[in-house]
């Protein structure tokens, strides 16, 4: 139904790389477990900061608002928006955490 992959970047810091949840599981929980249990793990292995990239605001992708409406339930918040990571017409937007 899901899935969440996560990086350790350095000992204090982790980012979230992808996570996909089917459609038809949308708005059941299944995102925020998965990211609960995540956020466990990774403070068990001592890191303080997670991020997520996203597509940033300025891109009016209704699905993207979706998603950043997620990250910031889940208590992210966000830190900047760049046009040059990926491209102009693909800003994007980094949200962070801390554990």
């Amino acid at each position: 139904m899901g899935f969440l992959s996560v990086r350790q970047h350095y000992p204090p810091s982790a980012e979230v790389l992808v996570m996909g949840i089917l459609p038809a599981a949308h708005r059941q929980g299944m995102g925020r477990a998965l990211l609960n249990q995540a956020q466990v793990w990774l403070k068990e292995q001592g890191v303080e900061y997670l991020q997520v990239k996203t597509l940033g605001p300025s891109n009016p992708d209704e699905n993207y608002a979706k998603t950043r409406d997620f990250y910031l339930a889940m208590g992210f918040q966000p830190l900047e928006e760049f046009p040059q990571i990926w491209d102009e017409n693909n800003p994007c937007l980094i949200l962070v955490k801390r554990l």
